[in-house]
């Protein structure tokens, strides 16, 4: 019994010590509970300064993004929620063909499917030697919702799935760029969760957002030190404790939420009140996007939900370009006066 109590201490303390160092990670049930107080600061005070395009669908953005998968001369790793979109299927058919080597990580079980894409997908590029496919079953995770293209020695981040309504219809955003540093980052994710291994914080770039390991602290540190604005555009936000970060925010001097026309957005709007929350009704709000005091922008594929911070493979990047930033405040208010 007293080694017992020695061997509880002992592991009692070392509980304590990751805790504090932040880099342990205790799974309670399905919900993997991220103790990273100390290494989140220390990101968020090494974001760094990333810039090179932007862009939002409706618009160029399909235009865009075939022209960097067709430009593709070596290797071409995607990850996506959903698969359907017919000309990147034909590209990397056709990408294939020349020796490109492609893998994709897809979710085989979506939210209220009406086909598992990845079954799909397998099928349609059963006879390409080249092209391997993969769920999220390694990871562990409950969806695989990240959107993210590595495309030789660049990259795109994007809200949106490989689907033809992404392109056409929803109001999407889009960050290319050939940051060696976040590429690299990108790269050891991709393996990781293609080889089904453990992912930790020093695998994350400073401007990475990953869940389920760094998201929840990354964003409800952002938002409870916001001191004069909070710009958000998404799908929709369900999190509780995001929703009282925000609801104690209210009074800053700039204070907006503009989320899908679902009807599952009343309630968002009655607990904000339409002064502060508002539905976007000319396109289908698919974007994930958070600005905080006009500096830090947020850009990914996660839902602001429980579901999506805690047990999902989300990616988003921060980004501190205030020419981006600016053109992202110029189109959020063309959207919010249309709201």
């Amino acid at each position: 019994m007293k080694k017992r109590r020695i061997g509880i201490g002992i592991g009692t303390i070392l509980i304590i010590v990751g805790l504090v160092l932040g880099d342990i990670q205790i799974k309670v049930g399905n919900r993997q509970i991220q103790a990273n107080t100390r290494n989140i600061r220390i990101q968020i005070n090494n974001i760094q300064d990333i810039s090179w395009s932007f862009f939002r669908s409706p618009g160029e953005s399909l235009t865009k993004e075939l022209a960097s998968f067709s430009a593709t001369k070596q290797n071409l790793d995607v990850r996506t929620y959903e698969f359907t979109q017919k000309d990147f299927k034909t590209i990397m058919k056709n990408l294939a063909e020349s020796g490109v080597n492609i893998r994709i990580i897809v979710e085989d079980k979506k939210f209220k499917q009406f086909q598992n894409t990845l079954k799909v997908v397998s099928q349609e590029f059963s006879w390409y030697k080249n092209i391997q496919l993969k769920s999220d079953k390694q990871m562990g995770t409950e969806y695989i919702h990240a959107k993210v293209n590595l495309i030789d020695s660049g990259f795109i981040i994007q809200t949106a799935n490989l689907t033809k309504s992404s392109f056409a219809s929803n109001r999407e955003h889009f960050f290319q760029s050939f940051d060696p540093q976040v590429r690299k980052s990108l790269h050891t994710l991709f393996e990781k969760d293609w080889n089904g291994e453990r992912i930790s914080m020093k695998d994350i770039h400073p401007n990475l957002v990953v869940c389920n390991i760094n998201c929840r602290g990354v964003i409800e540190q952002l938002l409870s030190s916001a001191q004069t604005s909070i710009i958000i555009q998404t799908q929709y936000i369900t999190d509780d404790n995001i929703r009282k970060i925000l609801k104690s925010k209210k009074n800053l001097t700039e204070f907006k939420l503009l989320v899908a026309d679902t009807t599952d957005n009343n309630d968002l709007i009655n607990f904000f009140g339409n002064t502060y929350a508002r539905k976007f009704k000319q396109q289908y709000n698919h974007t994930k996007m958070i600005l905080v005091d006009n500096k830090t922008l947020l850009l990914g594929s996660m839902n602001l939900s429980a579901t999506s911070l805690d047990k999902n493979r989300e990616i988003w990047i921060l980004l501190l370009d205030t020419t981006i930033i600016d053109t992202f405040t110029t189109q959020f208010y063309q959207d919010w006066k249309k709201s």
